[in-house]
């Protein structure tokens, strides 16, 4: 029998803390627009749409934030199943290896184990979504000039947490009862991407045939 979400996604099984929206801001306001939206039971094409007369880089930074603190959830909820030995290399099956690169530690691409890889992938996320001079809050401060290829980056290499999680975890997934969950994550995931073109369809070709599946 498939458990609660409550009981699936608990609170002391996040990867990260969740990142929140303040109060009061426009942002907020957004975030509760998308979701009273999601909630509502509309087709998740319709709910990713822009709302009118809102701004895009507002819209596609709520769902930034949103679709880490979820798969955040998603990957915390079965890290303990994600080790060194069972997972050595960040990988999407035998035919993809996906290589971490940053402006620090690791200049040129480097393969890594699939745990080391989601740590340094989570707390690259989290430290752009809280840098000002990227995912600005002040009322009136607007978006960098690269904000939308920065979310490209961000929401490319999130995916991949999908692509590693579907196909090394998918038992666990099913063990947990959280199937049903996960794909609607997915979904929502795939159809926002898809609205805004934010990212490259070679880099969906590991989930095609799933996605073919279940999103259309």
């Amino acid at each position: 029998m498939a458990l609660c979400l409550k009981q699936v996604f608990a609170k002391d099984k996040t990867f990260r803390p969740r990142k929140r929206f303040e109060p009061g801001t426009q942002r907020f306001e957004l975030y509760k627009k998308a979701q009273a939206s999601l909630k509502s039971g509309l087709d998740l094409r319709s709910v990713v749409r822009l709302p009118p007369g809102e701004s895009i880089d507002d819209w596609i930074a709520v769902h930034v934030v949103d679709f880490f603190n979820r798969i955040n959830l998603i990957y915390g909820t079965m890290a303990e199943h994600c080790s060194e030995s069972s997972c050595p290399v960040m990988a999407g099956g035998p035919r993809y290896e996906y290589r971490w690169q940053d402006e620090r530690q690791y200049r040129r691409p480097a393969k890594l184990s699939a745990p080391r890889y989601m740590a340094l992938l989570m707390d690259w996320i989290e430290g752009l979504i809280n840098d000002e001079n990227v995912f600005p809050t002040r009322v009136g401060v607007p978006f960098p000039k690269n904000f939308q290829q920065v979310c490209t980056k961000i929401l490319t290499r999130l995916f991949r947490v999908f692509v590693h999680v579907y196909i090394h975890h998918f038992d666990s997934i099913l063990s947990m009862g959280a199937e049903a969950h996960v794909n609607t994550c997915y979904k929502h995931f795939y159809y926002f991407i898809q609205e805004f073109s934010l990212v490259d369809q070679r880099e969906l070709e590991p989930l095609r045939e799933m996605t073919e599946r279940i999103c259309h």
